[in-house]
């Protein structure tokens, strides 16, 4: 574990910070990694301010945890007419090859447009995708990006950032974190004592937005049993998704209503025109909890 790198890392973000005359935000999810990328900023004295920014669909309460244990992080929410389910509303439902969501409640949240350089918890080990993002990337086709970011490598000697064209303005995103293992955060986690939510310690590895795409179908059924207001919540918006132009087709081929279509999309069934036809058969004819059909798949949402 090399913490000069990190130390580094965290201050060449505040001096870009000052080049952009700038605040520097800390983007922190409440997540174990933002946690420890907390610590080291105040450890080393880094001038920030940290931001949740708050989807409002997390499977845990974070809010709540921010409010009890971070008092010094501001909880950004988006406006009423920005919120997923509003945005559902217009946009369908999401999926693996259409996650408009992380990009208008995370990627682009309009009150957080304001900061140019932004430190996050992001580890390349999370994925591959993170992986080959590596040292810099550059968003978009804006020479002026481009320029800038030559400059930047010639004045300070920077590593793992991106430069985000966000709505035509640079966005410098900084991972300190970068090439530390999952281990070696909770070994930071256990030896400073640090706050981070106890579903970890019950075994999950995951805290994230409720039903996201990617999550496991074993995942949305537990957020199934511990969100039911939110589970209601994504209901009664598929009753007005599913007459729209996305959801269409799924509506008039199989004759489906907001159950069905829930159905489909926690099982992963909406990949395809086969995976529709077998979730479809699944739900109509198939045994589930001990009862048949849309009616025990009803009660198991709303534990009637």
């Amino acid at each position: 574990m090399d913490l000069n790198k990190i130390k580094n890392m965290l201050i060449k973000a505040e001096k870009l910070s000052e080049i952009y005359e700038s605040k520097l935000n800390l983007g922190f999810s409440g997540g174990k990694d933002s946690v420890v990328l907390k610590y080291f900023a105040d450890y080393y004295g880094i001038k920030y301010e940290g931001n949740f920014n708050n989807t409002q669909i997390e499977t845990f309460p974070m809010v709540r945890f921010i409010k009890e244990n971070y008092k010094d992080i501001n909880i950004v929410s988006p406006n009423k007419e920005n919120s997923f389910f509003a945005l559902m509303k217009k946009k369908g439902v999401p999926s693996i090859f259409r996650r408009w969501c992380c990009d208008a409640l995370k990627h682009s949240n309009p009150k957080l447009n304001h900061y140019t350089v932004n430190v996050m918890g992001v580890r390349g080990e999370e994925s591959r995708a993170r992986m080959e993002r590596g040292a810099v990337s550059v968003f978009g086709n804006s020479k002026r990006a481009k320029a800038k970011l030559i400059k930047l490598q010639k004045e300070i000697h920077t590593e793992n950032f991106t430069i985000d064209c966000i709505k035509g303005k640079d966005k410098i995103n900084i991972y300190p974190l970068f090439d530390l293992k999952e281990n070696e955060i909770f070994d930071i986690i256990k030896s400073e004592k640090l706050i981070i939510p106890d579903v970890y310690y019950n075994g999950e590895n995951r805290i994230g937005c409720a039903f996201c795409p990617f999550a496991p179908i074993k995942e949305n059924y537990n957020t199934i049993k511990k969100q039911k207001n939110l589970t209601k919540a994504w209901i009664k918006t598929l009753r007005t998704v599913i007459k729209q132009q996305q959801q269409r087709r799924l509506y008039e081929q199989y004759k489906i209503d907001e159950i069905d279509l829930f159905y489909l999309y926690i099982n992963h069934c909406l990949m395809s025109n086969e995976s529709i036809k077998s979730g479809m058969s699944y739900l109509r004819n198939k045994n589930i909890f001990g009862e048949t059909g849309y009616e025990a798949f009803k009660k198991y949402i709303y534990n009637e």
